[in-house]
């Protein structure tokens, strides 16, 4: 596989953190509301996808190769999403995994894993999907995260929305991962379902933090163009929760998580102390990522403000055959500072903590509120509407502005 000389160019900002994002398409089934790439093929080509995804790896890794003399980039999350990486049999996963931690050595600092605070190992999976062996495998090749899917404990919704697991479902697999050594879950709810009611929403908050799991991600339906629930929205056919009623269960839901000692650092995100999604953090703080597979994405910043972004073939045979012929990514965008400064803005805005107007300015020359015509008038509006909190150090969104980051982020992102 050729690196094309143009994302090549340019010296790494080096120091920062990496983190390396495998793409696993393949599903049981299509949830009527996905618009992720998936693939839901009867047969998983475990090893074949495997092959591809560590053969590129052993391209790509010299892209995040340190600037010379400068410090190397320190691995901290490895993390399989998709589709459902719990499918993915244990040994074709593991062989990645180790595939990552051998190529990635001679470019990066790689951090120790199996520890609180050292290298994050997170697998994506669904409750039904797992068994007791699966997850001790798992376990034993050094994952040390599992994000749960649960999405609902209520079994009318769970039907509603396509899964194929019912409610009792989800209770068994956080008492699985314990028992297989797992202390470092995330559950995934959503609200805002069609014939979801509050009752119904306050009944799965409280069956999660029932089962205390490390880290919540409470995420409200989002429909899309070409999903069939997109087609169901247009036809008249689906009805959903007044938007006001969704905004409440958002509110509910951060009430309810608060109480119980999880605090929220993101819209859709809380967490324990100490338990924050770090790979996450990365894409919402400008952090360098390296995604393998089909679908993936990843971020190089580079050390004069501006970065390379490359996204792979979204559907898996173009994927596949594109790593046999040894071609560049499906698409490559050169990203300027001024841009990335103004991504910058619109992430940070979506999480708790906010902009640290110094490093934001040592990053990108200006100060936030001066990266764009207008922005200081559209952010003291803002915080006149009490969505944001401007100070010398930091400009940060209130629990009232995080309802309203994306409508924010239109207002400041020019």
């Amino acid at each position: 596989m050729m690196v094309p000389d143009d994302v090549s160019a340019g010296e790494i900002d080096g120091g920062r953190e990496l983190g390396v994002y495998v793409h696993f398409p393949f599903c049981s089934v299509l949830c009527p509301y996905c618009d992720f790439a998936v693939d839901t093929r009867a047969e998983i080509p475990h090893d074949a996808y495997a092959d591809a995804v560590i053969a590129e790896l052993a391209v790509r890794a010299g892209w995040f190769r340190p600037a010379r003399g400068g410090p190397a980039p320190r691995l901290v999350s490895i993390y399989f999403g998709g589709g459902t990486p719990g499918l993915w049999r244990v040994d074709a996963l593991g062989r990645v995994l180790e595939a990552a931690r051998q190529h990635l050595a001679g470019e990066v600092a790689v951090t120790a894993g199996g520890q609180d605070g050292d290298l994050e190992i997170t697998v994506e999976a669904n409750p039904g999907e797992l068994d007791d062996a699966r997850l001790a495998a798992l376990r034993a090749a050094g994952v040390n995260r599992l994000s749960l899917g649960i999405q609902s404990f209520d079994d009318r919704l769970l039907r509603a929305i396509g899964r194929n697991h019912d409610a009792a479902a989800g209770g068994r697999a956080v008492r699985a991962a314990r028992a297989a050594g797992f202390d470092n879950l995330s559950l995934d709810l959503m609200f805002g379902l069609p014939g979801q009611s509050m009752d119904d929403w306050r009944r799965s908050l409280a069956a999660a933090i029932a089962l205390e799991p490390e880290h919540v991600s409470a995420y409200s339906l989002t429909i899309e163009r070409g999903t069939v629930f997109g087609g169901r929205v247009r036809a008249g056919t689906l009805h959903l929760p007044e938007a006001d009623a969704s905004a409440e269960m958002q509110i509910v839901g951060r009430e309810a998580l608060r109480a119980a000692g999880y605090a929220q650092y993101e819209v859709s995100s809380h967490a324990r102390p100490g338990r924050r999604a770090i790979h996450n953090g990365l894409t919402w703080s400008g952090g360098a990522y390296l995604g393998l597979g089909a679908s993936a994405a990843s971020f190089r910043p580079l050390d004069d403000g501006s970065a390379w972004r490359f996204t792979n073939a979204r559907a898996t045979a173009t994927y596949l055959r594109a790593v046999a012929d040894g071609a560049p990514p499906t698409h490559t965008e050169r990203r300027a500072s001024a841009d990335l400064e103004n991504e910058a803005v619109w992430l940070a805005l979506r999480t708790s903590e906010g902009i640290d107007r110094a490093a934001h300015a040592r990053r990108f020359g200006v100060d936030p509120l001066d990266g764009g015509p207008g922005r200081a008038a559209a952010a003291a509006k803002c915080a006149a509407r009490g969505w944001l909190r401007i100070t010398d150090a930091r400009i940060a969104p209130t629990p009232a502005g995080l309802l309203f980051a994306d409508e924010m982020a239109s207002r400041l992102w020019v």
